[in-house]
């Protein structure tokens, strides 16, 4: 059964007013909802803590402003001019050996200072390699040469079957006696190994060799360079007559002077005019001294000339070890017939 509750007037209320004051609170309530949400952070008060000897006194609060965290699912931008943050490495394996750093080799082509040509010193000097060096391929060569025709040498290695290796023109440009020269030979040895001649020679105007001198070294197809000192750089042959320049008659030459030896092969004085003739020649036998002394050599040359020439007295001594010459030195003096 329902219970019809009777209406009772209440004064000052009007039935016709409700309507309209829930649409305004609804429209209040859907305008807070839509509003943006606080982009400042809260102020959060803070007190500080008190001293000892201020415990009962009464601190004023303080404001202070602190930001709210970043919300986890937050995502930053990259800027271009922020600095980032260092990545953390792992510490080294103590057990682990770093591959060791290249080692720079810093070859010095030339030794300073080098040793300058002295009174008596040889027309052809080697300063590197010396005597006996043992050689890699390639190897720097250097000394002092007096210079031949055209400021020109030419540089020689031979094998020990007498072939030609590697050679190649050397410049000896010098306002002095001596000019320096430098290069580099090549060669393949052959088998485990081979001895080897390095030879340097000077030429006149007229295609006549006017020095030569040489050194025997070792050729190694591997293991490592042994440079000797370059020993005694004097002049190995004087010759003490016919002198430089004379102008001599009789159809035969007299040739007098002292060698310092190779070896114990005769040395050959030959007689070559300006054309390349050969207009006589003979042979001196010599024997080395165990010291490296200076030993006196003499020998008569014939020769035959229709008329007066210009002729060079050649002395050279053979290689007794690889097939060629070892050392040649000359001068010129004019014959008469």
């Amino acid at each position: 059964m329902t219970t019809i509750r009777p209406w009772v007037f209440r004064p000052g209320y009007n039935p016709g007013m409700r309507a309209p004051l829930l649409r305004v609170l609804l429209l209040l309530f859907l305008l807070a909802a839509c509003a943006p949400a606080p982009t400042e952070p809260p102020f959060v008060l803070q007190l500080p803590s008190p001293t000892p000897a201020a415990a009962s006194a009464t601190v004023a609060p303080t404001l202070t402003e602190t930001p709210l965290p970043p919300s986890p699912t937050a995502t930053l931008e990259e800027s271009p001019s922020a600095t980032p943050e260092p990545v953390p490495t792992e510490p080294p394996d103590p057990t682990v050996t770093a591959p060791p750093l290249p080692t720079l080799a810093i070859q010095t082509a030339l030794p300073t200072p080098l040793p300058q040509p002295e009174t008596g010193s040889g027309q052809i000097q080697f300063l590197n390699p010396g005597p006996m060096s043992r050689l890699l391929s390639p190897f720097l060569y250097y000394g002092y040469a007096v210079p031949g025709f055209n400021h020109r040498g030419w540089i020689g290695l031979y094998g020990e079957d007498g072939r030609l290796i590697d050679s190649e023109t050397v410049f000896l440009s010098t306002a002095f006696t001596w000019a320096f020269y430098s290069g580099e030979l090549e060669f393949e040895a052959a088998g485990a190994g081979e001895l080897g001649r390095l030879s340097l020679s000077t030429r006149d105007a007229y295609g006549r060799m006017t020095a030569l001198a040489s050194l025997h070294v070792l050729l190694q197809p591997e293991g490592y360079s042994q440079i000797t000192p370059p020993g005694n750089l004097h002049e190995r042959c004087y010759l003490a007559q016919p002198a430089d320049n004379r102008r001599l008659s009789g159809g035969r030459l007299t040739v007098t002077g002292e060698m310092r030896p190779y070896n114990s092969l005769p040395l050959v004085v030959e007689l070559i005019d300006r054309n390349g003739t050969l207009v006589g020649s003979g042979l001196a036998p010599v024997s080395p001294a165990a010291d490296d002394r200076f030993v006196p050599f003499s020998v008569d040359v014939d020769y035959a000339l229709a008329s007066g020439a210009w002729v060079l007295i050649s002395v050279s001594q053979a290689d007794e070890r690889i097939g060629g010459l070892m050392y040649v030195y000359s001068h010129e003096v004019y014959l008469y017939p």
